[in-house]
C-alpha cells in the first residue's frame, strides 16, 4: 500500500466572545484537517489545534515527504520523518501526530475494527467528565454554578471549570461557591496562571481545603520542575501534560504529579500517547486525556488507568469541533461509547470543511 494523496485544510471557527483562558485569549478556534489517501482505495483521517504553532506549513512540509510510503509501516513511516530533520524536530511534533493518527486510521479500516478494540478492548463505554465556566468573565457566578448543577443532572461523573488566575480573590470566592454546590467530585484548570512557584504556592495554601479531584496546569508545560513542587507541597493532586511534546517528557513529568493529561493530537499521535499511558500507568498513574472525545474515548475504552473522556458541550461554543465532524458521540447517562465503525473514530465531514476552510493543499505524486 502506498500513499498517493494528502489533503490538509486549515479552518479558523470564530468563537461568540473572546475566550480567556488564564494569560491566554482566543477569539477563533483553529483546526487544521488531514486526509491520507491511499492506491488501495482505503484513507485516514485527523484533526488537530494550531495551538498557535504554523502547523498547516509544517503539516505541507511533512506531506511530501510521506509521498509513495506505506502507512502500514508506520513506524518505519514516523522513524523517517523524525530522523531525517533532527535539527527542525522540535517544530514538526503536532504534524507528525496527526500523521500518526491517520496512519493508524487505515490500520483499523484495512483490519475492519475500532480502535478501541485493535487496542485491546476492555470495555465499550467511558464515563464522562464535563467542562464549565467558558467565559467567565462574562457571566454571574450563579450562572456558573448552575452549569456545573446540569452537568451532573445530565450524569457526568465529574465536572471541571476554569479558574480566572489573574484575580486570586475572584478564585476563591469562585471555589467556595462552586465547591459548596457541586453534587459529585469537581476539579479546576488554572490554564498555566503562574510563572513563579511562589505566587503558585501562595494561592494554593489552602487549596486542599476544598477538596479538589485535581488542579490543572498550574504552570507552562515546559516548567516540569515547578511543577513537580508545587505537587509536592499539595495533597490535591495535579493534572498536566496536554502540550508536553515527545513521551520522554511527558514520563519525567508523570513521576511527579497525580494525573498525567494526555493529547494524542500532541504528543505523537496514537503510538505516542499509548507510549504515554504505558508511561502512567508503570509510575501508578490515572491518564486524563484532553477534549478530542471523538478519539480519546477509543483510548478510555482500551486501557485500565484511563479515567474517562472530556467533553465540552456544543451550546457552549468554545469547542465548535461539531461543525467539522461527521459523528461526534452522544453521552448516555454520564457514559460516551466509541463509534463501532471501522478506524480512529474521525470522520471529517469535508463538504462543511470547504466552506469553512481559509486555506487548504493537495499534495500528490505529481
Amino acid at each position: 500500500m502506498k500513499i498517493t494523496k494528502v489533503l490538509i485544510a486549515e479552518c479558523r471557527i470564530p468563537l461568540p466572545h473572546t475566550l480567556r483562558l488564564g494569560p491566554t485569549q482566543i477569539t477563533t478556534r483553529d483546526f487544521v484537517l488531514l486526509r491520507i489517501e491511499t492506491d488501495a482505495g482505503l484513507f485516514g483521517e485527523a484533526i488537530g489545534y494550531t495551538r498557535g504553532t504554523p502547523l498547516f506549513d509544517s503539516m505541507e512540509m511533512v506531506a511530501r515527504r510521506i509521498m509513495g510510503l506505506d502507512p502500514l509501516m508506520r513506524s518505519a513511516l514516523m522513524f523517517r520523518l523524525e530522523n531525517t530533520n533532527v535539527p527542525g524536530r522540535a517544530a514538526f511534533p503536532r504534524a507528525y501526530s496527526l500523521v500518526d493518527i491517520a496512519c493508524w486510521d487505515i490500520l483499523a479500516k484495512k483490519t475492519g475494527m475500532p480502535l478501541f478494540v485493535l487496542l485491546g478492548g476492555l470495555r465499550d463505554r467511558a464515563p464522562v467528565t464535563g467542562v464549565a465556566g467558558y467565559y467567565m468573565d462574562l457571566r454571574k457566578m450563579s450562572d456558573i454554578t448552575d452549569e456545573v448543577s446540569r452537568l451532573f443532572d445530565a450524569g457526568c461523573h465529574r465536572v471541571k471549570f476554569m479558574l480566572k488566575g489573574d484575580d486570586p480573590d475572584f478564585d476563591r470566592s469562585y471555589l467556595e461557591s462552586i465547591t459548596g454546590a457541586a453534587q459529585g467530585p469537581v476539579a479546576a484548570d488554572a490554564h498555566w496562571s503562574w510563572s513563579t512557584l511562589t505566587d503558585a504556592q501562595r494561592f494554593c495554601e489552602d487549596l486542599d481545603e476544598y477538596d479538589l479531584d485535581f488542579l490543572e496546569d498550574p504552570f507552562p508545560a515546559a516548567d516540569i520542575h515547578l511543577t513537580h513542587e508545587l505537587q509536592r507541597s499539595l495533597t490535591t493532586r495535579i493534572a498536566a501534560g496536554e502540550d508536553v511534546i515527545g513521551t520522554r517528557a511527558l514520563l519525567e513529568l508523570v513521576r511527579g504529579i497525580g494525573v498525567l493529561r494526555v493529547d494524542a493530537t500532541t504528543c505523537g499521535g496514537i503510538s505516542g500517547a499509548v507510549e504515554a499511558i504505558h508511561h502512567a500507568w508503570g509510575a501508578g498513574r490515572t491518564v486524563f486525556p484532553h477534549v478530542w472525545a471523538p478519539l480519546h474515548v477509543h483510548l478510555a475504552c482500551a486501557f485500565p488507568n484511563l479515567e474517562g473522556a472530556e467533553f465540552i458541550a456544543a451550546e457552549i461554543g468554545a469547542d465548535p469541533i461539531e461543525k467539522l465532524l461527521r459523528n461526534v458521540p452522544k453521552i448516555e447517562h454520564g457514559y460516551m461509547r466509541p463509534s463501532d465503525e471501522p478506524g480512529v473514530g474521525i470522520t471529517l465531514d469535508w463538504p462543511a470543511i470547504e466552506k469553512l476552510c481559509c486555506r487548504n493543499k493537495v499534495v500528490d505524486a505529481s
